[in-house]
């Protein structure tokens, strides 16, 4: 992990850990985030098609249900390749906080629970409970590009059956100010218990596999490029 000392004044190092400067901690956050916002922008279509699949639930869906490839296929269709990006920027943007946050906020709160332990010597527990705590904290950050992300994506739905003449919101900041002059900044936080509830059960999943599968990779690997790859591959399939 990293550690915590030059540039912020008397900053203590992490337990078991080096010391991080605040320039290492802020490279580390707009790295994560931005590695992440490029999957989310490259893994977009799908997003939009696994919500216009869960929307088929509605009480007012009509029409035939559709499987993922119809789904898709009809998107491109009838609401162009753009249809296909309804909500990117929302989606985005959430990364920043969200993933940032998670990334960096495990190790520290890892280092909180384990005590004098170093990192590699990191109980279970303390694994799981740092991944889920970072895992809540960074969604209840995120929650309102998650709102928007998600109500953009079922505008298109909506404006093809008839039942809007446009989209609600043209963008992330136009969203931004509708919703909060029509239904304050508690708008912005509908659903967010079930949100923080599964980023949580994810984070606790993903990050404590990760942590633990590079503890046993990087063995035969060294600290490298193969053995994060590998560490990722393991902790995408919990």
């Amino acid at each position: 992990s990293d550690s915590l000392a030059r540039t912020m004044p008397a900053a203590a190092a992490m337990p078991g850990g080096e010391a991080s400067t605040f320039v290492d901690i802020a490279k580390k956050f707009c790295l994560t985030g931005a590695a992440s916002m490029l999957a989310e922008g490259a893994t977009f279509p799908i997003d939009i098609t696994k919500t216009r699949l869960q929307l088929q639930g509605q009480a007012d869906f009509t029409g035939s249900r559709m499987g993922f490839g119809a789904m898709f296929a009809n998107i491109a269709k009838t609401e162009g390749v753009a249809g296909l990006y309804a909500g990117v920027t929302p989606a985005v943007a959430r990364h920043i906080p969200y993933t940032g946050f998670r990334a960096i906020g495990y190790e520290y709160i890892r280092a909180f629970f384990c005590g004098d332990k170093p990192k590699d010597q990191a109980p279970l527990l303390a694994k799981m409970a740092a991944g889920m705590t970072a895992g809540g904290i960074g969604q209840a950050i995120a929650v309102p590009c998650d709102l928007i992300k998600v109500r953009m994506q079922g505008d298109g739905r909506l404006v093809a059956a008839g039942k809007l003449d446009k989209p609600r919101y043209t963008g992330l900041f136009d969203a931004f100010t509708k919703i909060k002059a029509a239904e304050g900044m508690g708008g912005f936080y509908m659903g967010c218990t079930p949100a923080i509830q599964r980023a949580a059960l994810v984070n606790l999943g993903e990050l404590t596999t990760y942590d633990s599968a590079k503890k046993a990779i990087v063995v035969y690997t060294g600290d490298n490029l193969l053995c994060h790859l590998c560490s990722a591959i393991c902790s995408g399939f919990v």
